[in-house]
């Protein structure tokens, strides 16, 4: 986690502030993030309750000291000149050091502890991949509606230069009134989608700042000629490593193994225990603190406490126990059979992602030309300007098109490689070279 933020730091600080970039923006949701924060305090906590399990087996050395003030009175005998009073001062110590023999129970309860310590270790990489998995998500989102706002702006603008030019024909009587309303109609249909798109945009800019936790300005466009890889292998070793690395997967493995542990721990609770106690005491003060020479004792001995009963508690820990390993296996089976789902859709939403890119190519090169041929037909009278404005939106559909087939091969990709538990920084460097126009 420290290497992580060295590395984000060194990433903020060498490039310029206003590079919104994929790598500039994970280093400020490094640092600013709550979740991973919070994961990473979770870990925190989970050693220290292993450290504190361990320590149970460990020996433990005890000192007491006592000083007391003693007023020893005698009733017989007591004469005006002879009261039979006396005080003195006592000291006391006391040396008690113990070491478990035999602690099952303790023993046990530490393994369980081990494994949740490994499921916050596993707790906190799935947390690192999904902050990329979000911001990858987010980032792409934001491209999307940007660039959404910008193909209906340049359709809006040509439309009123169309308009304008129209309405100087109509003036001449060189064109119906019909075409100019049913222009003018398309022109405020495109400011109000405008509007919209331009409000979804900045919706998406607010979803990435709520990762980065300040304002996020530009971003940089999708590269429309960077090569999209489809991906290695096949949809069945892809589904096998959502059970074998990913690490949202080995921390409810983790929490199942330590489930498991706690209940033979629990059962352990019928078992006796064996402590060596080795004690040292001195005083010059006896029974009821009446003064006596100094003098001290020394002791070691074996015990051996034996549970008979306790109200039925070590019972009920153990049917607890049960059910909580009941209820982490089937979140595991259910967690493994979604995530198989997922990653079986996102293998083949990627690998449909290239041939999808290039038909949208085409589409966008056959809309252009029709664009184009019915521009020149207006002008010559021999086609409608319905069907001009048609062609127009036809166009502005096939580049949405052409940006969305990227966008949904990289969501694909992210979301592929999240679910794999493959999603590290170095691949996010990866699609930072794809998005980022040079």
């Amino acid at each position: 986690m420290r290497l992580l933020i060295f590395f984000c730091l060194s990433v903020s600080v060498s490039l310029p502030a206003a590079a919104d970039d994929l790598l500039t923006l994970y280093a400020r949701a490094v640092l600013s993030s709550p979740e991973l924060q919070g994961s990473q305090f979770a870990l925190d906590i989970a050693k220290a309750q292993e450290d504190q399990a361990f320590g149970k087996l460990l020996p433990s050395a005890q000192i007491t000291g006592n000083y007391s003030q003693n007023r020893l009175h005698y009733y017989r005998h007591s004469t005006a000149v002879n009261p039979n009073v006396l005080t003195y001062p006592g000291k006391r110590a006391t040396l008690a050091v113990r070491q478990p023999l035999f602690d099952l129970q303790s023993y046990l309860l530490m393994k369980s502890q081990e494994s949740r310590t490994r499921q916050g270790e596993e707790n906190l990489q799935s947390a690192q991949q999904k902050l990329i998995f979000d911001l990858l998500e987010r980032y792409v989102d934001a491209l999307e509606a940007m660039d959404k706002s910008a193909i209906i702006k340049d359709e809006l603008q040509s439309n009123e230069k169309l308009l304008a030019r129209v309405k100087a024909m109509q003036e001449r009587q060189m064109v119906t009134i019909t075409d100019l309303y049913e222009l003018q109609a398309r022109v405020e249909t495109l400011r109000t989608q405008l509007i919209d798109s331009d409000n979804d945009a900045k919706i998406a800019l607010e979803k990435l700042r709520e990762l980065t936790g300040d304002k996020v300005a530009n971003l940089q466009a999708v590269r429309l000629e960077a090569v999209l890889p489809p991906p290695d292998g096949n949809i069945e070793s892809w589904s096998q490593q959502v059970g074998q690395i990913n690490p949202e997967i080995s921390a409810l493995k983790h929490d199942m193994e330590a489930a498991r542990q706690s209940i033979s721990a629990y059962q352990a609770g019928h078992l006796p225990r064996l402590e060596l106690q080795v004690n040292g005491y001195y005083s010059d003060t006896s029974f009821n603190n009446q003064q006596s020479p100094p003098y001290d004792v020394g002791s070691i001995g074996v015990e051996a406490p034996v549970p008979l009963f306790e109200g039925g508690i070590t019972s009920a820990r153990v049917r607890e126990a049960e059910a909580r390993y009941g209820l982490s296996r089937t979140k595991l089976e259910q967690k493994q059979r979604e995530f198989e789902k997922l990653i079986r859709s996102a293998f083949l939403d990627m690998a449909s992602s290239p041939a999808r890119s290039r038909a949208t190519d085409q589409e966008v090169a056959a809309s252009e030309k029709s664009r184009n041929s019915m521009e020149k037909g207006y002008e010559l009278g021999v086609v409608t300007i319905v069907h001009l404005l048609d062609t127009q939106k036809q166009l502005s559909e096939a580049r949405k098109n052409q940006l969305q087939s990227r966008y949904r091969y990289f969501k694909a990709r992210s979301s592929l490689l999240y679910l794999a538990g493959q999603l590290v920084i170095e691949e996010l460097v990866k699609f930072n070279k794809w998005l980022v126009a040079k």
